[in-house]
């Protein structure tokens, strides 16, 4: 089996919804951050995938509630307690998303913290060059620029995502992936405090139906990884509980920054206050599973 055939690759790209400018020239230029899957098949046919990354489900956080919440993030103190693959990547993806969280709403003292928290996650899982003592300088010198902290955040976050891609670490990526959408779709919920379906952050967790759609099409080649396989189940039950909400789809047709092809649908997506309910439950338990220590013995109750 060729395996460049059947891996998903990731292409880190910024797709800029205006004109001209790079990660430095943040100020009043909105940019918007996505990861673009690709099922690279070949030269020839490859279809790419959008999938937003925390920054972009952040952005309108910060416009509605100011201010981000350290509470909200999983204690770093808990990163010694992972030692399974499929802990330390899940949350590796979890950390690394309360990184640009913090590093967004400038609470410095937890970019720090976290930024420190991800690379000791990240040398476990082979990613040691990602995370530089340069870096670390950078960020201990930028602690009053918020906006500095954000692009260096973002940088150590995209260099890991392609080292994980050049390494072949297929299964791992694929983890990474669901600890941060998981770590995201938490933080967004949690600024919502009374459900109203014109709610642009409402509108923001209905959307990610597309989104969950593509990672669940990315971590299919490894339903049968050990690993893998658990999680993905209850990204199909979460899946299984988007499905029922009113969607539309138009067809889209578009490049990315690099001039590929994107292929997707824009879709507008409606959901009832049950609904909102019981995805919210099923994150927040699926969260509480990926992030409870692994020293910690799930006891269960008499039937």
């Amino acid at each position: 089996m060729n395996m460049k055939a059947h891996f998903l690759t990731i292409g880190l790209v910024l797709l800029a919804s205006s004109c001209g400018g790079g990660a430095e020239e943040h100020g009043d230029q909105q940019a918007t951050e996505r990861l673009v899957i690709s099922d690279d098949g070949g030269a020839d046919a490859v279809s790419l995938y959008q999938m937003p990354t925390p920054n972009e489900l952040f952005s309108i956080v910060r416009e509605m509630a100011g201010e981000g919440q350290k509470r909200m993030m999983n204690p770093a103190n808990n990163a010694d307690r992972f030692v399974s693959l499929a802990g330390r990547a899940c949350n590796f993806g979890i950390y690394a998303t309360d990184l640009v969280y913090a590093s967004y709403f400038k609470l410095n003292v937890e970019v720090v913290r976290y930024y420190l928290t991800v690379k000791k996650l990240g040398d476990e899982l082979g990613l040691a060059a990602v995370f530089t003592d340069q870096d670390f300088a950078r960020l201990e010198s930028n602690l009053s620029h918020g906006d500095s902290l954000e692009v260096i955040s973002n940088e150590a976050y995209y260099r890991a995502y392609e080292k994980m891609q050049d390494e072949r670490m297929g299964p791992t990526l694929g983890l990474v992936l669901v600890g941060g959408w998981v770590e995201s779709m938490h933080l967004v919920m949690r600024q919502i405090t009374m459900f109203d379906p014109d709610d642009p952050l409402v509108a923001r967790v209905a959307e990610q139906k597309v989104s969950l759609e593509h990672l669940l099409d990315m971590l299919r080649q490894y339903k049968d990884d050990p690993n893998v396989g658990p999680v993905r189940k209850e990204l199909v039950d979460i899946r299984n509980i988007y499905d029922q909400l009113q969607e539309r789809r138009t067809s889209h047709v578009g490049t990315s920054s690099s001039g590929r092809m994107v292929l997707g649908d824009d879709v507008s997506v409606r959901m009832t206050s049950d609904q909102y309910d019981e995805l919210e439950k099923k994150i927040e338990a699926l969260r509480e599973e990926l992030i409870r220590p692994e020293d910690v013995v799930k006891v269960k109750t008499n039937a």
